[in-house]
């Protein structure tokens, strides 16, 4: 199979290490690592209905998200995780988008195996990965559609884009937002799209619901959009039943799970400033701000890929390389925020390789 280039990658690389899956601390995958309560009762549930068909509009499903969220059911456009929705959008759209890098790679691919012209703008490491305008406004003829992580992944800095969105609809265009790390910001109401998706059609939200949740597996994911047009597009090409009966079943309980939901938010709060604070001990290592559930960093000196071997050869730890992202170079690397145990390991195995 095509190698394309993400994290998660365990099994591969215990099996070229001989090593036990089991033992390996995965901090290339960002996912949370806690857990709601019951999570094998509602398991139990799913696998119950699975003896019979999904309902095909996943109504109960989206009236789920819509209480979630508070926006209305007709709006959503639930999906097999946030990527069946990214393929499913290039579909739908007009022929030309552009997208801000460095960023997730399936924009990109998902647009190209569509035959969408791309036109690449870069967010600036000297900058700090800020968005320029001006940059945006003076090429505003070349594309139709533009698409922006927020907060953006590799880097994990949360944007305010309403300035953004204002300049795309006065020039009628459409901004893609993807949110599937927002959850994960500490003030995500200041900086989240969505009260903002009944005022326009030119707005385009994608949600995950399994990162924040800490179940990738699960694949679920969805789209928000007022745009009826876009809608209908979407479902001119959606395939029935993408979604199983597992995931359907616990957006009954997920969503609504208050002390699930605040206490993640409170611990990823606490440990980016621990983890924050310790990487910035470490010498021959730039740390950039997060405002997420993950962290890049870049070497002084040296390769991250020769970095990642030996940390996982020599402490069972697998990181990511961030070197294939768009715009970063072969010094990057990218680690999720995991437990608080897990976090020390890191960071203790970093100083023994780079002190």
């Amino acid at each position: 199979m095509k190698d394309l280039g993400h994290g998660a990658n365990v099994d591969n690389m215990a099996k070229q290490f001989g090593k036990d899956e089991k033992d390996i601390i995965d901090f290339s995958s960002n996912v949370n690592p806690h857990i709601i309560s019951n999570l094998g009762k509602y398991v139990l549930e799913g696998l119950e209905k699975s003896r019979s068909y999904p309902d095909i509009n996943y109504t109960n499903l989206r009236n789920n998200i819509s209480e979630y969220i508070n926006v209305d059911s007709e709006l959503i456009i639930p999906g097999n995780g946030a990527t069946e929705i990214i393929y499913l959008l290039m579909k739908s759209i007009k022929k030309r988008i552009a997208i801000l890098n460095p960023t997730f790679s399936e924009y990109g691919r998902g647009a190209k195996l569509n035959n969408l012209e791309v036109i690449d703008f870069h967010l600036k490491e000297e900058n700090n990965f800020s968005i320029d305008l001006d940059e945006i406004q003076n090429n505003m003829d070349r594309f139709d559609s533009l698409f922006v992580c927020n907060p953006n992944n590799p880097n994990g800095k949360v944007k305010d884009l309403n300035e953004l969105l204002d300049l795309m609809i006065e020039n009628d265009k459409l901004l893609i937002v993807d949110e599937t790390f927002m959850e994960f910001v500490g003030e995500e109401e200041k900086y989240s799209l969505i009260g903002r998706i009944n005022q326009t059609e030119n707005l385009f939200i994608l949600k995950a619901v399994t990162k924040f949740f800490g179940m990738p597996g699960l694949r679920l994911g969805y789209g928000v959009t007022s745009n009826k047009q876009i809608i209908k597009n979407i479902y001119e090409y959606k395939e029935p039943w993408t979604i199983n009966s597992f995931a359907e079943n616990l957006s009954n309980y997920l969503f609504k799970d208050k002390d699930y939901i605040s206490s993640s938010k409170e611990y990823y709060v606490n440990e980016r400033k621990f983890m924050l604070q310790e990487l910035r001990n470490i010498p021959k290592l730039k740390v950039y701000d997060t405002d997420t559930n993950f962290v890049l960093m870049k070497l002084e000196d040296g390769e991250s890929n020769s970095l990642k071997l030996e940390l996982f050869e020599k402490y069972n730890i697998l990181i990511r390389d961030a070197s294939n992202f768009i715009g970063l170079d072969k010094g990057y690397f990218r680690v999720a925020i995991k437990s608080h145990e897990d976090n020390k390991a890191l960071i203790e195995a970093l100083k023994k390789t780079l002190g």
